[in-house]
């Protein structure tokens, strides 16, 4: 075992095992005799909330972090090759993406015991972000020892200092292999400038430049185009994202709600049914106290019955004893 193998099982725990499971497999290291991987290990941050939740979506649903890796592969493609509706067209799919990714985040915090807060989920939808944006964060979100969420917006490199756990040269490639970026200009070049020398027309000049200089204006007017729709896409996708960054909190305000909701109603069921339990213990109850009740009330007659009937015998006895003094 190596500190990486240790990391890969520490942070695959739920969070509140991660202290216990940190000092076993610290004590293992140290019982082996190797008292510095003991240390490393001892020294192995506890991850943030959001980080724990997507080391788990790594675990136990790795398509969803493949589909959100590949997604940002094929919007950097679209942006490094100045395909202008490819990027438009991905800039608005790209919310559905997240927030599918984010609610599959919170689904599995659930049901692994460990509910996401609002903050929490925020931080996730923040951190797949830097994936789609950044070929290095997109690489530490695959590696399942996130130690802390990420942030990015495409313009500049996302920070991963103490990101990973363990982390090694391997952790910093970005996964699978990105697109060549070749922009459309540069191809639409090469491709006139082939044709044109191939195939010069009878009104070129004798010089051989004049072909190739056409080809070049020719591209250079075509990237120019090429880099305006760019821009305007990038502008569309900015207000876009805008509308749908709020439109987001809305629906993530409304999930937790629901969640509250659907917590509330499991409480309010279980206080019912120890209602029932209680009612049928009364019932029950009852219904003895009404069996004793009568059949002290039928005691009770057969006691009146009787000391009347003693009371009149006495009564005789006082007569006849007042009739012989």
């Amino acid at each position: 075992m190596d500190l990486r193998d240790a990391a890969q099982e520490l942070y695959a725990v739920v969070p509140r095992d991660f202290t216990a499971e940190r000092s076993a497999l610290a004590r293992k290291a140290k019982d082996a005799g190797d008292k510095d991987l003991a240390k490393d290990i001892g020294g192995l941050p506890k991850p943030a909330a959001a980080a724990w939740a997507i080391n788990m979506l790594s675990a136990h649903k790795p398509e969803v972090i493949d589909g959100v890796v590949r997604f940002g592969v094929s919007l950097r493609a679209a942006q490094e090759e100045g395909d202008a509706e490819a990027f438009r067209e991905l800039g608005q799919q790209r919310q559905g993406q997240l927030s599918a990714a984010v609610h599959a985040a919170k689904d599995l915090a659930g049901e692994l015991g460990a509910p996401l807060s609002p903050a929490a989920g925020a931080d996730v939808e923040q951190t797949f972000r830097a994936a789609m944006a950044d070929a290095g964060a997109a690489a530490a979100v695959t590696t399942g020892r996130l130690v802390r969420g990420l942030s990015g917006s495409g313009f500049e490199s996302v920070d991963l200092t103490g990101a990973v756990a363990a982390a090694g040269p391997a952790d910093q490639a970005a996964p699978g292999q990105e697109p060549t970026a070749k922009p459309a200009a540069r191809s639409s070049a090469k491709s006139a400038g082939t044709k044109a020398s191939g195939s010069p027309t009878k009104d070129a000049p004798a010089s051989k430049k004049a072909p190739q200089e056409q080809a070049t204006s020719l591209a250079d007017r075509r990237a120019a185009k090429q880099q305006a729709a760019l821009k305007e896409a990038r502008s569309e996708f900015e207000a876009a994202d805008k509308e749908a960054r709020i439109a987001e909190e809305a629906a993530s305000k409304a999930w937790d709600l629901v969640n509250e909701l659907s917590t509330r109603q499991a409480n309010l069921k279980s206080d019912i049914e120890d209602a029932k339990k209680r009612l049928a213990s009364l019932e029950a109850e009852l219904i003895g106290g009404t069996r004793d009740a009568e059949t002290a009330e039928s005691g009770k007659k057969i006691a009146v019955r009787a000391a009347t009937q003693q009371r009149r015998a006495a009564d005789q006895a006082k007569r006849r004893v007042d009739r012989l003094s």
